[in-house]
């Protein structure tokens, strides 16, 4: 009488488990290669932000007493994008402590202007929120600009119960678009505002995203035309299609691994 017994948990012996082990690496290989295809886009755009746009005052360091108001002109420098496309958008933001600065004014600089095309603007003055908007389009844009000059002329005034000492206004959430695919960084300088003589900074403002300010509706061109306004965000190229492929690819290697174990 046979004796051998075959148990129900036992390894087979017919060498499924190195076909097993195969159709993992298969499936780990091809989904390597799907997701290193679909990142390509962003490693092009990081590879892309070699070009800048620099935001700074014309004057970095500023003296001014408690109810004093000042006129600073912020200028941006840029060479335009990679491939050489021009910009044609610009949305300057100016943040400071509320505290001790209100921006009362702001004027658009003549920095995007070019033959046949009209500038479309939106303001956004946010005082509670430390926050100045001015958003700048080239309607049609052509070839964009580049060079130096006047962006935007701010008039900044400083609160009457300042206290002495120094606090900043900044153009670091300053953001630029081109005519071309690839996004440019920006680089901005902050202007130091030194109130009534003091030297030591003063306390600092936690400022909201300015993408959650609520924005003027109907922003208004210098020719009083009006313009639908947008966020001007982008997504990331690639990125989001990149893992859907990635997801779409290790379902079809799944389920052909499957099909090879039932023909075994």
């Amino acid at each position: 009488m046979d004796t051998t017994r075959r148990d129900a948990g036992a390894r087979p012996r017919d060498g499924s488990v190195f076909d097993s082990y195969r159709t993992v690496v298969r499936i780990g290989f091809v989904v390597c290669l799907a997701f290193a295809l679909s990142v390509a886009p962003i490693a092009g755009t990081a590879a892309a932000i070699d070009q800048v746009a620099i935001v700074s005052p014309d004057r970095t360091q500023i003296e001014a007493a408690p109810g004093e108001t000042v006129a600073i002109d912020v200028t941006l420098r840029s060479q335009g994008g990679h491939g050489g496309g021009g910009i044609d958008a610009v949305t300057l933001v100016a943040q400071y402590h509320p505290d001790y600065l209100e921006i009362e004014d702001v004027d658009r600089g003549s920095w995007l202007e070019g033959p046949d095309t009209t500038i479309r603007t939106a303001e956004t003055l946010a005082d509670e929120r430390g926050t100045a908007l001015l958003e700048q389009r080239r309607e049609p844009a052509g070839d964009g600009a580049t060079g130096a000059g006047t962006i935007v002329t701010l008039t900044v005034r400083v609160a009457e119960d300042a206290p002495a000492g120094t606090t900043t206004l900044s153009f670091d959430e300053t953001e630029v678009e081109t005519t071309g695919d690839w996004p440019i960084a920006v680089v901005d300088d902050p202007a130091t505002i030194a109130i009534d003589g003091g030297t030591e900074p003063l306390e600092s403002f936690d400022h909201p995203d300015p993408d959650d300010l609520a924005r003027d509706s109907t922003p208004s061109s210098e020719d009083g035309t009006e313009s639908a306004a947008t966020d001007g965000s982008e997504s990331v190229p690639g990125f989001t299609a990149g893992l859907a492929i990635a997801a779409i690819t290790l379902g079809i290697a799944l389920v052909a691994a499957a099909a090879d174990r039932r023909g075994g």
